[in-house]
């Protein structure tokens, strides 16, 4: 059985409306999980993003949800434990909301115990971020944002450009989309749903569904790799602390 850490990051959408409360399940579906292992601290880090297949209903949530925890598991759900950025208050806070939900239905009644199993052990990065680098938090945030805690570690993360991606002209316009690469908000507020329509409209065989898909991929796998190196970077600024 495989050992090591986890890593995991979700993305979603927000199709009934731009939420109201980031703590408020209600105001988001699930669309992407980007996940990551390691072996050991000089081991390569394994990526996978793993995406809905379906429409909002709580089945697809459900097959999300059990692809995710049997990724994890059939890496000893990470035997040093998952580590997150701002995970206490969304990505494991609502899967496990999500779980609870498909649970509650009658769509997956184990979900809530192997969801419990898999943050049994969980590092969020950000309160350990904020700690460590008090500087970078911005006035009535409790964490600095992830790309001010990696600079502040010295950490790389890779930016997804608009421009290496074969889309439309207009595509972006069309969707709301206003800038040159990829940021958390588009996914939420538009790139997340509009993946979700083509899947369900079965738009799977064309080129801009194709680059979307690509790009939506990209973007959750970008900062899988950067959770190990800023944990890294954040153990070993509380070890030159003591």
């Amino acid at each position: 059985m495989h050992e090591g850490r986890l890593a995991v990051d979700i993305e979603t959408a927000s199709p009934n409306g731009q939420p109201s409360d980031f703590r408020n399940t209600d105001d988001f579906e699930l669309v992407a999980v980007g996940l990551g292992h390691r072996a050991g601290d000089d081991a390569t880090v394994d990526v996978e993003v793993l995406l809905r297949n379906g429409d909002w209903s709580l089945d697809h949530t459900a097959d999300l949800l059990r692809r995710v925890v049997e990724w994890c598991e059939a890496r000893g759900a990470g035997g040093e434990g998952v580590v997150t950025y701002n995970g206490e208050y969304f990505d494991e806070h609502h899967l496990r909301a999500w779980a609870d939900r498909v649970a509650d239905a009658g769509v997956w009644a184990d979900a809530p115990r192997r969801i419990d199993a898999l943050f049994a052990d969980h590092v969020d990065l950000g309160t350990l971020a904020a700690e460590a680098y008090p500087e970078a938090v911005r006035p009535n945030r409790d964490i600095p944002a992830l790309w001010k805690a990696c600079k502040e570690a010295g950490v790389d993360q890779p930016t997804v450009w608009y421009d290496d991606y074969d889309l439309p002209a207009g595509y972006l316009d069309r969707l709301g989309v206003e800038a040159d690469h990829v940021k958390g908000a588009h996914v939420g507020e538009a790139l997340g749903e509009a993946y979700v329509e083509g899947v369900v409209a079965e738009l799977d065989h064309t080129r801009t569904h194709a680059e979307l898909t690509r790009l939506l991929v990209d973007y959750a796998a970008g900062d899988i790799e950067p959770l190990f190196s800023l944990h890294d970077a954040l153990r070993r600024a509380d070890a030159s602390a003591d």
